[in-house]
């Protein structure tokens, strides 16, 4: 983003002048909690010749789409590094489990990586309710969790010390996007249909914010992923007459569901989480998701950033393909890892944790300006809009922080 003039930075500027001076006030007040990096500590997942990182993803199931791009976006990125001489002459081995999106077989996959595998730290990870299963295991293990997207009420606050966010909570995300219909197209009545428990409760509360002080009414269904048959959904909120659905489930299941609405003739006007904005779902359901407004949380990867177009020739060149958004999502989760181990005084725990408190406006290129501090674990707070019109999508809103 140095030197870049596109509108996606202009805004990202303009958030980041919003924020800045509550990051610093936090940054300030927090000071005298700052982790102490002691470089003789004990550690597990670090020798002379590699760091073991760790991750889980839904790499089977109906999520298995996002899982799989991030993970193949931080593994380009980790082979890069290691190709170029690794962190402090030693090789980054990244092993990503599948925890399928199910958040008992997140738990026992967490047990995996933190006892048997012995890895150093959790680098990224995709997907809420899996884990926010796996936090307790990771905070009783003092394990750094940098950058998973799980966007989620739950974290990004000093409750889960442990956990670094770069993803928007759905609350933010929902709230945002529901202002803007409601102010740009006058809906009458909303419908939301979201994975069941803290993901759909987020993007409810979310919504509800965003209706505040109207007549609209946000009804809400929650969905179990996986769901064999959407139709009865599709068919309560064909008859509450909500005008606009909002969704928030995983792409297979989103697709589904649209397939249900046009079986039985109904035709709402949609909005969705960012994982929409995928060309892997477009090319599966993009006819049945024309207008719809969906969330924008990295950058567009036609965009004319020199960062962004880095992004694309790099991992074209190590993976002979272009990337999606979930691949980009992976590759900046790496970025931020990598950026935190380069800056360790040494490779401990308390060290790593020290980095990342210390991090100001590191630009992936795809993601806001990311900053962390002693109190501070939620680093971007800012989300875009976009409108998908034949297989492209195109900015309606850009960048916007909710305090």
């Amino acid at each position: 983003m140095r030197n870049a003039k596109s509108a996606f930075n202009a805004s990202f500027r303009q958030m980041h002048r919003l924020t800045s001076a509550a990051a610093i006030g936090l940054a300030l007040a927090g000071a005298a909690h700052a982790t102490e990096c002691n470089p003789k500590e004990k550690t597990t997942g670090v020798s002379d010749k590699e760091i073991k990182l760790g991750s889980l993803m839904p790499l089977s199931g109906s999520a298995a789409a996002g899982g799989i791009g991030a993970r193949d976006g931080a593994q380009a990125y980790f082979d890069i590094i290691n190709d170029a001489g690794g962190i402090q002459g030693r090789k980054i081995k990244y092993t990503v489990l599948d925890d399928q999106y199910t958040p008992s077989v997140a738990q026992q996959q967490i047990r995996t990586l933190l006892q048997r595998e012995g890895v150093f730290a959790i680098a990224g990870g995709e997907g809420t309710p899996n884990f926010l299963a796996t936090v307790p295991f990771i905070e009783r293990a003092g394990v750094p969790a940098i950058a998973p997207y799980a966007p989620s009420s739950e974290l990004g606050t000093m409750k889960t010390p442990h956990v670094f966010m770069t993803a928007v909570n759905y609350i933010t995300e929902f709230q945002i996007m529901t202002d803007y219909v409601v102010k740009n197209f006058k809906p009458k009545s909303l419908g939301l249909v979201g994975v069941q428990g803290n993901v759909g409760d987020d993007a409810k509360a979310g919504m509800e914010a965003g209706v505040k002080g109207t007549d609209i009414k946000v009804n809400y269904i929650p969905e179990v992923p996986g769901t064999a048959d959407l139709t009865p959904i599709a068919t309560q909120l064909r008859d509450a007459g909500a005008d606009w659905v909002f969704l928030i489930l995983t792409n297979a299941d989103t697709g589904q569901l649209l397939e249900a609405m046009s079986r039985i003739g109904y035709k709402p006007q949609t909005a969705a989480w960012a994982g929409m904005d995928d060309e892997n779902y477009i090319k599966g359901f993009g006819h049945l998701s024309q207008g719809m407004i969906i969330a924008e949380e990295t950058a567009k990867l036609d965009s004319a950033d020199p960062l962004v177009k880095k992004f694309v020739a790099d991992f074209k060149a190590k993976t002979g393909r272009d990337p999606g958004k979930f691949e980009e999502l992976g590759w900046s989760q790496a970025q931020i890892t990598v950026k935190a181990l380069q800056d360790s005084k040494a490779l401990t725990r308390s060290c790593l944790m020290a980095a990342l408190e210390t991090m100001k406006d590191f630009e992936t290129g795809v993601l806001p300006p990311i900053s962390f501090g002693p109190e501070q674990r939620q680093g971007v707070n800012a989300v875009g809009l976009v409108k998908l019109e034949g297989d492209k999508t195109t900015e309606v809103m850009p960048f916007t922080s909710v305090k």
